[in-house]
């Protein structure tokens, strides 16, 4: 299956590993951003795992408790027999017996091997039994003994306790885990169980996170899901990781917009290119009328954006006055199409960052394409922009400053919706002269 743009970049950013090439432009784009390094959530602190040889804790099946082979592979795991269940260190002894019924009652999800389901029944009874018989897991709330915080259980049985962690919303410590656990030589047997397990801990993390409105960080554990699945060829066929991908395409627009939205800060820097460069690919995907872009209102989506962005930032988007030179056949199909995703307002304000970074940084090229721009809107949107057209040319050194002010004062007078963006008195000096070219600095 080929993935859509936006998820491929989704893969490509959480790991090095995976070629960008595949993601096209935005494969250091928004799920980089999101990323931000590639880190898996919950991966902060890394969990103990301790695997070694010893004696295996007997192996509960329905309706009894069998001994497992002596000199079975161990894993120690830091987890409480209370966590196992999902309920606090105070619970009664029926509080226990009911989780534990009814998490064996329940159904796990699709894609587990078959022996995760066996194991997983033996792991609740086995916990279930620690807690009400063996006073070193259950502790002591009156005597202030604490209940013991990690579990012995054979390798085999570790997808399975993944598998119930994940059910009682333990999402952290299964990333945490399983995280530690594939960096083990013992794993490769479970590597398929345990990867599914973390990318559900993923879907869960953002399935909370929309719940919240917070749209980048529930696509940051959609992205970290999609690339645990496609870590293992056999959870690729899974049709979550379609589902998965699916949705990162439909939330690119919004979570392009949260992240531009962050405060501007060196810790967001990196969400920032990534954010900027997803926008580039959505543009990209609007323009060339390709069916993937999930963009429904590009009016509305594209003049947020660019509200959120710098002078550099929208100069840097498009090539501006290429797209304004295609702008002016108006029956061209590539005009028409252009018209959809790139309106007046959002070249009008390119036109003004060509203005405001060329001025700032000296760079006459800038303002010469901002006139470009100009004179392009002119002739293909038949507005008024005499003012505009006449300050390109001060600041290229090719009409003065008096002619220009008179035609600002003009456009002033007639109540431009434009005129907003110029709303400047003529300066006077301590003589009280009138000093044009510093109102037209203003």
């Amino acid at each position: 299956m080929v993935m859509p743009t936006v998820a491929s970049a989704a893969a490509a950013a959480l790991h090095p590993a995976i070629s960008t090439r595949r993601a096209g432009v935005v494969g250091n784009g928004i799920a980089s951003a999101a990323a931000a390094g590639g880190r898996l959530a919950g991966g902060g602190r890394g969990a103990v795992v301790r695997a070694r040889v010893a004696e295996a804790a007997p192996v509960a099946a329905e309706g009894g408790r069998l001994e497992a082979p002596p000199a079975a592979p161990m894993v120690e795991i830091p987890v409480t027999c209370y966590q196992m269940l999902g309920v606090t260190e105070k619970a009664e002894k029926d509080e226990i017996v009911k989780a534990a019924m009814e998490l064996k009652n329940a159904g796990i999800e699709d894609g587990y091997t078959a022996e995760v389901s066996t194991f997983r029944q033996a792991l609740l009874v086995d916990v279930r039994d620690k807690l009400l018989f063996e006073q070193d897991y259950a502790g002591n709330i009156k005597e202030k003994v604490p209940p013991r915080s990690s579990l012995h259980i054979p390798w085999s049985w570790l997808p399975a306790a993944l598998c119930i962690l994940q059910e009682v919303g333990e999402e952290k410590l299964v990333l945490e885990i399983g995280q530690a656990a594939l960096r083990r030589p013992d794993s490769k047997p479970y590597v398929h169980d345990v990867l599914l397990a973390m990318a559900l801990a993923e879907c869960s993390i953002a399935k909370a996170s929309f719940e919240k409105s917070k749209v980048s960080l529930g696509f940051e554990a959609l992205a970290r899901a999609q690339y645990l699945l496609r870590r293992k060829p056999s959870l690729e066929k899974m049709p979550i990781l379609e589902q998965i991908e699916e949705s990162l395409e439909e939330l690119a627009p919004a979570c392009t917009l949260e992240l531009l939205s962050l405060p501007q800060t060196l810790e967001n820097s990196e969400r920032r290119r990534g954010a900027i460069a997803a926008l580039c690919e959505l543009l990209r995907q609007g323009l060339d009328v390709e069916s993937s872009c999930r963009v429904h209102d590009w009016p509305c989506f594209l003049g947020q954006a660019m509200d959120k962005l710098l002078a550099n930032e929208i100069v840097d988007l498009l090539t501006w006055d290429t797209l304004a030179t295609t702008r002016k056949n108006k029956r061209s199909l590539e005009s028409q199409s252009q018209r959809v995703v790139v309106d007046f307002n959002c070249f009008y304000m390119a036109m003004l960052a060509h203005l405001a970074f060329g001025f700032t940084t000296r760079q006459t090229e800038l303002i010469k394409k901002a006139k470009t721009i100009c004179e392009c809107l002119v002739a293909s949107e038949s507005t008024d922009l005499k003012f505009e057209e006449s300050f390109c040319s001060y600041l290229l050194g090719e009409e003065t400053g008096t002619t220009v002010f008179e035609k600002l004062q003009q456009l002033q007078s007639t109540g431009s919706s434009n005129s907003k963006n110029y709303g400047l008195d003529k300066k006077k000096d301590s003589s009280g002269k009138v000093t044009v070219n510093q109102s037209l600095e203003l």
